[in-house]
């Protein structure tokens, strides 16, 4: 397991609410565009479709919460990877701190793949703050 990246966002609400979209992968469209279909496939388990093209078009994702992190993580896909969400409370919001890492060799060169997903996974995160803000 390599550490690929870590984005961090504040968001305007308390914990309960941070997490309860975090745990609910049926919401993972509403917060990331790019997915189009989320079907369970088991305890936990999800299957995820993005109709844009992508490095992992389908993918399996299971979604495990511990104290004060919400993990998921991907199989199935070209990238396998774990992506942990550590969330804290503090003064009148929620510091969400997501890292990426990798579970598999991948092929891509890591100088490229880098910054593209860590850009595009900080636009999620933006995106799952004006959700919850909303």
């Amino acid at each position: 397991m390599k550490k690929l990246f870590t984005n961090n966002v504040e968001i305007n609400s308390n914990l309960k609410a941070v997490t309860d979209v975090l745990t609910n992968a049926f919401t993972l469209s509403k917060w990331n565009y790019a997915i189009s279909e989320v079907t369970e496939a088991g305890t936990d388990k999800f299957a995820i479709h993005r109709n844009e093209p992508a490095v992992n078009q389908d993918e399996v994702v299971t979604v495990e919460q511990n104290d004060n992190e919400v993990v998921y993580v991907s199989r199935g896909g070209k990238l396998e990877y774990q992506l942990v969400f550590q969330v804290s409370q503090t003064d009148g919001h929620v510091l969400v701190t997501e890292i990426f890492y990798v579970l598999n060799n991948f092929s891509l060169p890591e100088a490229l793949i880098v910054p593209i997903t860590k850009k595009s996974f900080n636009q999620n995160l933006k995106a799952l703050k004006n959700l919850i803000e909303a």
